[in-house]
């Protein structure tokens, strides 16, 4: 038996060949013509045994071309497929008006259009053999048609339009199933979202853009209330700007130092647009921090700043001087006699020695005086001066701390230090570690001249 051939009049190519791919698939032979006029062309000199053709084309639509093909005694007998989106009632009586003789949906399922074909070509020999052609005008939808059909090309058209009908029926039922699970899924993930909220540990804030509270989750009322006191509502009770990522400092219901990491997004809330803050407690790592900052830049035998705290915090004391227009000064001290500390007594006494004379240091300056042991057995000291600032007082108050000391004989060891100061202008352009070496060599000519 010959094969089915199939006439596919589309102007899209890429729809065009997929339904050639799927037809082809099933064993039919497939021309393809992209418009009517190429269509009418092809059909001069050839008989295929459909004629599939889309409705919206240009230069000739799916109606015109169907008339065209009906006017050619030849092809009046050929099935005709119109393709439509089948928006407007009136689709149906003008297919019919044209002499189609069935027509299918956009967009078709592939196996009910392989069904429909073969439907159509099954009935093909019934509509070979149908009597006289009658006539009939009809009203419909304003308008007068004029459909020249035969009894069987009616009823194959309209067991056409009622198959699609089933077909856009059952469809339609798919996507309600599918709208409905997708509803279902909305509410699982609203109800999750919620129960991610409350149950997370992180204080969280929804608000609007005058920083009215619409949600605060019950870690938020914890870190912010004493007693359950409503925050929905009510203002949000974070007076600083958190629109951005930032570390914040409040105090709790309890007096508490709290350190919080805030993050802000924006978030549909209620089909509103909100603020969404998350607040998360990090005050054990904030004090972590400040103690391993601390642990940095302090001395671990004495407790004073050690060199490399000297070196960061003096800068920001040359920094503070500049704006105040304050001098200031440093000082370089060397403790006289450690070694042989060292020596007789061991280095235990040593670091008594060391202790003693970092306190003794303390003592003696002021509680804005920056002091650090630089190393060893070196202590240095920075501050800024003031009117009653005496750089030989200072000597001296440390002299009779020491001789103090030495008085009362309570240590195996006598203390001593050779000391040197400079006093630096608050607009020197001379760097800290320049001005410590020239206090260094003052020191350092104090030590020769006790030799």
């Amino acid at each position: 038996m010959s094969s089915i051939r199939i006439l596919l009049v589309e102007d899209s190519i890429t729809q065009a060949m997929r339904l050639r791919y799927v037809l082809e698939t099933e064993g039919f032979d497939v021309d393809v013509a992209s418009n009517g006029e190429d269509a009418l062309t092809f059909l001069e000199n050839n008989t295929p045994d459909l004629i599939i053709s889309d409705v919206m084309m240009p230069k000739m639509n799916g109606y015109e071309l169907c008339r065209k093909i009906r006017e050619n005694p030849k092809h009046k007998e050929t099935p005709i497929m119109l393709v439509t989106t089948l928006s407007d009632p009136t689709d149906v009586i003008r297919a019919l008006e044209a002499g189609a003789d069935n027509f299918t949906t956009k967009p078709y399922n592939e196996q009910a259009l392989i069904s429909r074909i073969r439907y159509i070509l099954a009935n093909a020999e019934i509509r070979k053999q149908r009597g006289s052609e009658i006539g009939i005008e009809v009203f419909f939808s304003g308008k007068k048609y004029f459909i020249n059909s035969t009894r069987i090309q009616m009823i194959d058209f309209l067991l056409s339009t009622y198959e699609s009908a089933i077909q856009k029926n059952q469809e339609l039922f798919v996507s309600n199933n599918k709208l409905k699970e997708a509803l279902d899924n909305i509410i699982t993930l609203q109800r999750n979202y919620r129960q991610l909220l409350e149950t997370n540990q992180d204080a969280i804030f929804v608000y609007d853009k005058d920083k009215m509270v619409r949600y605060a989750n019950p870690a938020a009322h914890a870190l912010f209330t004493r007693e359950k006191k409503e925050l929905i509502g009510n203002r949000l009770p974070i007076e600083e700007d958190i629109s951005t990522q930032k570390e914040i400092e409040i105090k709790d219901p309890y007096g508490n130092t709290v350190f919080l990491d805030v993050r802000t997004v924006s978030t549909d809330w209620d089909n509103e647009t909100m603020f969404l803050s998350v607040l998360r407690d990090i005050t054990e790592s904030i004090q972590l921090r400040k103690e391993l900052e601390q642990i940095s830049l302090t001395d671990d035998l004495t407790g004073l700043y050690n060199r490399r705290g000297f070196k960061i915090l003096s800068e920001r004391m040359a920094k503070l001087a500049r704006r105040l227009q304050a001098n200031m000064f440093i000082l370089f001290g060397d403790m006289d006699g450690l070694k042989s500390i060292n020596d007789t007594l061991g280095h235990l006494e040593g670091d008594n020695a060391i202790r003693t004379m970092a306190s003794i240091f303390k003592k003696a300056f002021r509680e804005s005086d920056l002091v650090a042991r630089m190393g060893g057995d070196e202590f240095a000291v920075i501050g800024l001066i003031n009117e009653n600032f005496v750089p030989d007082r200072l000597i001296e108050q440390m002299n009779e701390l020491i001789g103090s000391f030495n008085a009362k004989g309570e240590a195996k060891f006598r203390l001593a230090v050779s000391i040197g100061i400079e006093q630096i202008a608050y607009d020197s352009q001379i760097s800290i570690e320049e001005m410590l070496n020239a206090a260094d060599a003052k020191m350092y000519k104090e030590k020769v001249k006790k030799r």
